[in-house]
């Protein structure tokens, strides 16, 4: 009798899943199937902007994803469809990361075959990297569905940084990266050194620049008063050198004597060395890693600091590409000091400072400025207003849809 009563929730359990699996095959296909493997749904803002976006514009969007620790499998986010699926981490090594991507292409896979097997009709929509998915859209294309890849990062330049040195997989990448493109009938970038990497192979490319939302501007910093805060927005990476944020403050504490810490909102391989350095510089009282936040945090966040910074090294993979963080610390109106990046320059346009010298002292000096004069912190900030009220969203939501392939 105990036994019977054991099973019969079991049972109950195991019912419900199969009545959830039917339930999933007889649901309609969106119009709108994304691809994202490189991030968890909603965190991706720029996957975020499009699917709403599109989905406003009177489309119905599906965005299968990775899932997270504590995420629902299947969820219905501001009218977005999210099926998150239980894909491997690499956590950035290559042999581990080599393993995530034939993870990502099984299992995403058997999810788009699932959904062109049932629909004659649709949009299929990837999101690199990786750039392993153009089997897919080639099928999706076959299928009668129209194609889109939305090339975020240049795969060929991100394992050159993270070798150190040209190797032969470039080859192998770069011929995924065009073939992906060829098979598109849309490639969407973030930035003009990608639409020109990537014209050569695209059908049409256009660009879809990583804007934030309108109401980030909601949230204004103010001047530092006694306590000053700096602050570090995206992924802890190789890539992005967090470790130097680290040496800045300790230069502003130690040798100028400002009373400040330091905020970094994100996560990464790389937070235990951000963490380490803290230790090791006698500042982890000052250091603060929140890991990812919901995105409607992120401007609150932001607006409580007066310094934005981005400390990413002078690579080739940097140069190209378009910093979400410059762009979202712009639009709360927070000054900032970065890297002297190419696309950063762009799209600081002149209301971002600079930084040509590799080195903690040269970030520093500007920072101080900021943090003890008055002045300087009230002007730049309004230099930073000022350029992120043009960079909005809506208008790369206009770009976006009249780009976007027809109803098919």
């Amino acid at each position: 009798m105990r036994a019977r009563a054991l099973r019969a929730p079991a049972d109950g359990l195991a019912a419900r899943a199969r009545r959830a699996r039917r339930s999933e095959r007889r649901a309609p296909v969106a119009e709108i199937v994304m691809l994202l493997e490189n991030s968890t749904y909603p965190l991706d803002a720029r996957v975020r902007n499009e699917a709403l976006s599109l989905t406003a514009s009177g489309r119905t969007v599906e965005v299968l994803a990775p899932r997270a620790a504590g995420e629902a499998r299947r969820e219905l986010i501001d009218g977005i469809r999210v099926t998150r699926l239980p894909l491997l981490d690499g956590r950035g090594a290559l042999l581990g990361t080599a393993i995530e991507y034939l993870s990502a292409c099984c299992m995403m896979g058997a999810a788009v075959l699932l959904r062109l097997a049932r629909s004659r009709r649709g949009t299929l929509h990837v999101h690199n990297p990786p750039d392993v998915f153009f089997p897919l859209l080639l099928l999706a294309r076959l299928r009668g569905w129209s194609t889109v890849f939305d090339h975020h990062d240049d795969a060929v330049g991100m394992l050159r940084d993270k070798l150190g040195r040209r190797s032969r997989m470039e080859v192998i990448l770069a011929w995924m990266r065009n073939l992906t493109a060829r098979v598109s009938d849309l490639t969407i970038t973030t930035n003009d050194t990608q639409r020109e990497l990537l014209r050569p192979a695209a059908r049409q490319v256009v660009i879809v620049r990583n804007d934030p939302p309108a109401w980030f501007r909601d949230h204004r910093p103010s001047p530092p008063n006694g306590h000053a805060r700096l602050v570090f927005l995206g992924e802890i990476g190789k890539q992005d050198r967090v470790v130097l944020a680290v040496d800045i403050l300790a230069l502003l504490v130690e040798q100028h004597g400002l009373d400040a810490d330091l905020l970094v909102i994100g996560d990464g391989p790389e937070r235990p060395a951000v963490e380490q350095r803290a230790q090791a510089l006698g500042l982890s009282s000052r250091v603060e890693v929140t890991g990812w936040v919901p995105y409607e945090q992120v401007p609150v966040l932001l607006a409580s600091a007066h310094v934005g910074l981005d400390t990413a090294p002078l690579t080739d993979v940097n140069h190209g590409s378009t910093m979400v963080k410059i762009l979202e610390y712009l639009a709360v109106g927070l000054p900032t000091v970065a890297s002297a990046l190419r696309e950063t320059k762009i799209s600081g346009a002149g209301a971002v400072t600079t930084i040509e010298d590799d080195s903690a002292a040269a970030f520093a000096a500007p920072a101080l400025e900021l943090l003890t004069s008055a002045e300087c912190w009230q002007r730049r900030a309004a230099e930073a207003r000022a350029r992120g009220l043009e960079n909005q969203w809506s208008k790369q939501a206009a770009t976006l849809l009249a780009a976007y392939p027809a109803r098919r």
